[in-house]
């Protein structure tokens, strides 16, 4: 046991006063938001280049010769949902983002839905 303190003693908390209780608070909220920003952000990323990787695994499948004429309107779709996978970059309102990512992720479904019930 240290020396300084006795058994059963209570440390006195330090006085903070109500500017420094409201500037830590601040830093507080503005780290939790970057936190939350950064996070969202890597999200987003992770979820479009899956998006661009649906995309250039069917292009490359149409290249070797894989697409038959019943599955070649889902290789379109799964293409097209890498292009709107790539226009998230472009798009830089952050609600028309969402919008396009989301139409990104529901053209991958069903494009890779599609191949798989095509083929």
């Amino acid at each position: 046991m240290s020396g300084s303190q006795r058994s059963g003693s209570r440390r006195r908390r330090r006085q903070v006063s109500e500017e420094e209780r409201a500037a830590a608070v601040g830093d507080y909220r503005e780290s939790v938001d970057r936190l939350q920003h950064t996070a969202y952000r890597n999200l987003r990323q992770s979820v479009a280049y899956a998006t661009i990787f649906v995309a250039v695994t069917a292009t490359w499948m149409l290249f070797i010769g894989q697409a038959t004429p019943a599955s070649f309107l889902w290789y379109a779709v799964a293409i097209l949902s890498g292009a709107f996978g790539l226009a998230t970059y472009v798009v830089r309102e952050p609600r028309a983002r969402l919008y396009v990512l989301a139409v990104a992720v529901a053209l991958a479904v069903v494009g890779v839905t599609g191949i798989f019930l095509a083929d």
